[in-house]
Order: structure tokens, then C-alpha cells, then sequence
């Protein structure tokens, strides 16, 4: 019978476990760098960068993320990260795992920081932008009859009395309409109980796969209150050339995953049908509310 101090000793670990747990370390690690980045960088508000996760969160859980938790979330999920990474790197314990461990959330907070500076200087380069055209004088504009999202038909004349913001875009857009949508959020949200007097309206410029139904679930991601829009593209064309818009399909054979080039404005149209000024998707918020509400005021003139 061997004798118990023959038998080999059993390894702590075997090769691939270790591996394995180094790789999720890894991936942790990365991704723990990458939101303590961003994270920051969203704390300075930088419309441009922190419409994304917003758009990405409305779309996966089916409703939009309030404004002030799109940064802490993120900066949350990226601190998680590093500290599992942090308590994975030290299993099992020893000097060299302590050091990588401390360097890991040291390039957190590193990256934190350079997030922060980084939006700070986006946001000064983003805020000056004023990109408002104005009408003078302001322009009638031609009815039109469209395809809403219940599946009925809506005129411009069906909204008269309202003041009307339209954006032509797509539901398959990856970056401008979802930034536009959620620009709209903010802006009836900033106008409070004036918001009842606007109409927000997303006209699609992609009828082939933006059907009422697709449309509808689409807008009712940012609110409910929103009305989209759709049509066969020479409808829908006529309408946009009317504001000097353009837009045009990429799409090659019978392809469905493919983009549309279009105009990023949104027109703002008063209680008469009258044109009244555009904004582009850098005007700063605050701006376009002082305008809409001026609007506003004339047509209760």
C-alpha cells in the first residue's frame, strides 16, 4: 500500500482555469477603462456623446433614461468592473497580483479624469454653435397628407393651432435621429406646460422598413406624445424638398440592412403653417426653447 506522503500534491489550479479567469480580468478591465472614460465625459453634458446610451438604453428596456442617471450609471458600471477585475487579478494573492490589482484601478480613475477633461473641452467647442436659420418673412407651407403611426392619415393642416417641429429621419438611423428624438425629449420637457402648444413630428424618409407600426413603436421609445410619420418615398420626397430637405437610400439590391443620407435640421412651423425658422442638431437647447416659446407668444397674439 503507498504511503500517504507518496501521493503527488493536487495543483491549486489547473492551466485553464486560470486563463479563463485572466481573460474575464481582461475584458473587465477594458470595459472598466472605457465607462470610467465616458462616464466622465457624460457628467459635462456633451449632447453629442451622451445621446447614445440614452438612445441604446430606450431601446433595449422600452423606455428612455432619465437625462441625470446616463453618466452615474455608466461611471457605476465601469468602477463595478474594475473592482471584479481588481478581486480576480488577486486569486491567488500574492505580491505581483497586488500590484497589478492597484494598477488596474489606477488606470480607472486615470481614465476617469481624461474623460472628464475631454468632455469639458467638447462641451466648449459644442456650446457656442448657434445653428438657427430664421425665415424673413416667415413662409405658408403647402399641406400634405401622410401615413401616421396608428395607420391613418395626418395633414399639416390636421395640426394648425400647434407650433410644429419636424425632423425627417429613420428608425434604422445609428446616430442623428435617435440624438434628434431625444433633443426633442428635452426640449418638452424645457418648455413645461408651453409644450402642450407643440406638435413634436418625426417624418420617415425610409418607408420600405419604417411601416406605422415599426414607426410607432419607434417614436414611443422618447414619448408617447410624439407622432410619426411615413409614406412612400415620392411622398414623402415632395414633402422634404418643401423645406429643402434631401435624403437618399443606400440600399443595394434587396438588401434590408442598409443607410439613408438626409438632412439633420429640425423645421419649426407656427400655429398658421408658417415656416418659421430651422435648427441644426448642434444648437444648444436652451437657444431653441427661447425661440419656440417666442413662436409661441406671436401666434397667441
Amino acid at each position: 500500500m503507498a504511503s500517504i506522503s507518496s501521493i503527488p500534491p493536487v495543483a491549486n489550479r489547473h492551466p485553464s482555469a486560470s486563463l479563463a479567469l485572466l481573460t474575464v480580468a481582461s475584458v473587465l478591465i477594458g470595459f472598466g477603462v472605457v465607462a470610467s472614460f465616458l462616464g466622465a465625459a457624460y457628467l459635462q453634458d456633451v449632447a453629442l456623446l451622451a445621446e447614445a446610451p440614452a438612445a441604446f438604453w430606450a431601446f433595449i428596456c422600452g423606455q428612455p433614461l432619465a437625462d441625470t442617471m446616463i453618466a452615474p450609471l455608466i461611471l457605476i458600471a465601469g468602477a463595478l468592473s474594475a473592482i471584479l477585475a481588481s478581486a480576480l487579478l488577486l486569486q491567488p494573492a500574492t505580491r505581483l497580483r497586488v500590484v497589478i490589482a492597484g494598477v488596474t484601478l489606477l488606470s480607472t480613475l486615470v481614465a476617469a479624469g481624461s474623460g472628464y477633461v475631454f468632455g469639458a473641452a467638447n462641451r466648449a467647442a459644442v456650446q457656442p454653435l448657434k445653428a438657427i436659420a430664421y425665415l424673413t418673412p416667415p413662409r405658408p407651407m403647402p399641406d400634405f397628407a401622410l401615413t401616421n403611426d396608428a395607420g391613418g392619415v395626418t395633414r399639416l393642416s390636421d395640426l394648425r393651432g400647434k407650433t410644429v417641429l419636424l425632423f425627417f429621419g429613420y428608425t434604422h438611423c445609428p446616430d442623428i435621429c435617435p440624438m434628434a428624438l431625444s433633443r426633442m425629449r428635452k426640449l418638452k420637457a424645457s418648455l413645461g406646460e408651453d409644450a402642450k402648444q407643440v406638435a413634436f413630428v418625426f417624418i420617415s424618409v425610409d418607408g420600405t422598413r419604417d411601416t406605422p407600426a415599426v414607426l410607432r413603436r419607434h417614436v414611443r421609445l422618447f414619448d408617447p406624445d410624439f407622432i410619426g410619420l411615413t409614406g412612400a418615398e415620392s411622398q414623402v420626397r415632395l414633402v422634404a424638398l418643401e423645406y429643402g430637405a434631401h435624403f437618399r437610400s443606400n440600399r443595394t439590391g434587396n438588401s434590408r440592412t442598409y443607410t439613408v443620407d438626409h438632412t439633420a435640421d429640425t423645421y419649426v412651423i407656427d400655429a398658421q403653417g408658417r415656416w418659421r425658422f430651422a435648427y441644426g442638431i448642434s444648437a444648444p437647447i436652451e437657444t431653441v426653447v427661447r425661440e419656440v416659446r417666442q413662436v409661441i407668444r406671436v401666434a397667441s397674439r
